[in-house]
């Protein structure tokens, strides 16, 4: 068993020292030393970037989906990305869709506290991605992620949700999980739903340190007085509902190319209706990061975006 790890840094990568977490290399032997040879596997390592995860940049995430390419080809049975967990979902969304779901596992590992404190869950975490590549039962782009009821989740990359506030728990959209690790056995989600992969996954990127797509979330007070003929992505309100009452987001939807998350057609209200009316796009069941992300990806290929963002890649639609 011949596992490949790639580092970036994050929590799992660093140590605290006098109250701050800072990236520390010597994190990185913590984790190799503690599972080196482990079912008898070995581990080689790299490194593209070394930050905490929440200065991450088009760049990185371009230095990291070039770096895991590199390597998908060099007869290692999985890689082993280890990460920061604030960005976390951000990542693995573009390597899901840089890579689709016919590659060898690729799985994300993160840690809540950095791996010298005994709260730490980056030790779990990493195990698990372990035995799930030796497992052998998914190809892809993964998750690996103890939760605070101690249960270790595998997550497809693609279905990621932000985190809560305040906490450290980790969930995909539609509580759509692929799996769990118990005793080192992965056991399949017997729940789990996926539209299969229906377009060829981007491959290599080239991103600016910035993203092309403006994000809002539907607040109450929103004056929606943003820049005109622009791209936008709007997370709804949690009924998948817009204030389509308000004069000012009608000028708004039909300045722009609006692209909508959180709308599940099986429930629409009087508020909805006129949606296809304002030409607002709207997006298949899956989650606001993940959204973001593909239309980031597909904007820098130019790709259209309507039609991409439709289609599934890295099996991020749960149903349509």
């Amino acid at each position: 068993m011949k596992i490949l790890i790639v580092f970036t840094g994050g929590t799992i990568g660093s140590l605290a020292a006098d109250g701050v977490i800072s990236p520390n290399g010597q994190s990185k032997r913590m984790l190799i030393d503690r599972f080196d040879n482990k079912y008898g596997a070995i581990f080689d390592e790299t490194e593209p970037y070394f930050a905490l995860s929440e200065n991450n940049t088009g760049e990185n995430l371009t230095l990291l989906i070039n770096c895991v390419i590199d390597n998908l080809d060099k007869d290692y049975d999985g890689i082993i990305v280890a990460h920061g967990t604030d960005t976390l979902q951000y990542s693995a969304s573009a390597l899901s869709f840089a890579l689709g779901t016919y590659t060898i596992p690729v799985v994300l590992v993160s840690a809540n506290y950095n791996l010298a404190d005994k709260r730490s869950n980056g030790a779990d975490n990493f195990a698990g991605a372990v035995d799930f590549i030796v497992n052998r039962q998914g190809r892809g782009v993964f998750v690996s992620y103890q939760n605070s009821d101690g249960i270790l989740y595998i997550h497809r990359g693609s279905r990621l949700l932000a985190h809560n506030e305040f906490s450290d728990d980790l969930f995909s959209v539609k509580n759509q999980y692929f799996g769990m690790i118990n005793n080192g056995e992965f056991i399949k989600n017997e729940n789990y739903k996926a539209v299969k992969d229906e377009i060829k996954p981007f491959g290599r990127v080239n991103l600016n340190s910035h993203c092309g797509i403006k994000t809002i979330y539907a607040k109450v007070g929103e004056a929606f007085d943003y820049e005109e003929e622009k791209i936008y992505l709007v997370k709804s309100y949690h009924s998948g509902t817009l204030p389509t009452a308000d004069e000012n987001f009608v000028r708004f939807a039909k300045s722009n190319t609006v692209f909508l998350s959180g709308f599940d057609k099986n429930t629409v209200y009087e508020s909805a209706v006129i949606y296809d009316e304002l030409g607002i796009n709207i997006l298949p069941v899956s989650s606001f990061i993940s959204g973001y992300v593909k239309l980031w990806l597909a904007h820098s290929k130019g790709l259209d975006l309507k039609e991409i963002s439709r289609k599934s890649l890295g099996e991020d639609i749960v149903f349509d």
